[in-house]
């Protein structure tokens, strides 16, 4: 393949360049904002999810209310008519309806009972999950402020790489490149790598460590350059081996 050296040179300098962001990326700021930042949202669910069941439980008390209240006054108004003159029909229709009535307030209480219970957990709960937002959230903006700060430190260093990328890229054979480009997207650095041996006639991958086959091998010591059967990374022959 052509251009080869200076496709090295292009790899060098971006594997620098990936070093300098990962150095900003993985560092221990971005990571322990990353991790705050999802705590946050997960006790910021925990809110969302207090308040809703907050607002479930005071329908349930609400509907329970209106149900004593209705029962209440159904109550008042059989006990007015039961004063005056019914008939034996009138009043089993009525205590039939007393005993449904009876029987729906005792379910009622029944689920406002345990939504009261419930609403103390909940309180509980939300409470524990604000402290705990508030606490990632302020954990969240200092990480957030030495990470720009390591970002602003290396953007020069990060530049100037980006810089002589773009400068060297068009210099490369687009074959070459787009190898080097379908390699590097599969995140293999390197993905140009040179091959080793021991006894100069059987060859091994400098990315995964495997011994090339018989038609790599063939192939590096005719061409000096060739693809690893396992690791598909580019191996080509070290101007060392070729002396």
């Amino acid at each position: 393949m052509a251009n080869l050296d200076t496709l090295l040179k292009y790899q060098e300098i971006d594997i620098k360049l990936r070093r300098a962001q990962d150095s900003v990326e993985k560092s221990d700021a971005a990571q322990r904002g990353k991790k705050a930042k999802a705590e946050f949202e997960a006790a910021k669910k925990s809110v969302d999810d207090s308040e809703r069941t907050a607002g479930e439980i005071v329908e349930t008390l609400t509907a329970a209310a209106q149900t004593a209240k209705e029962g209440k006054s159904l109550v008042a108004e059989y006990r007015d008519k039961l004063k005056g003159e019914t008939t034996s029909k009138e009043r089993k229709q009525m205590i039939a309806e007393l005993e449904q009535l009876k029987s729906r307030l005792s379910e009622s209480e029944k689920k406002a009972d345990a939504k009261r219970k419930q609403a103390q957990k909940v309180l509980d709960e939300s409470k524990d999950s604000q402290a705990r937002a508030k606490k990632m959230r302020d954990i969240f903006v200092g990480e957030k402020e030495k990470y720009e700060d390591m970002k602003q430190q290396k953007e020069s260093e990060i530049g100037k790489y980006k810089q002589m990328l773009s400068q060297l890229r068009p210099t490369i054979d687009p074959k070459l490149m787009k190898v080097y480009d379908e390699l590097t997207a599969e995140r293999k650095y390197p993905a140009f790598v040179d091959a080793y041996s021991s006894d100069k006639t059987t060859f091994s991958c400098r990315g995964c460590g495997l011994q090339l086959s018989q038609a790599g091998n063939s192939g590096l010591l005719k061409d000096g350059i060739c693809r690893c059967d396992n690791c598909r990374r580019v191996i080509y022959m070290p101007k060392s081996a070729k002396k």
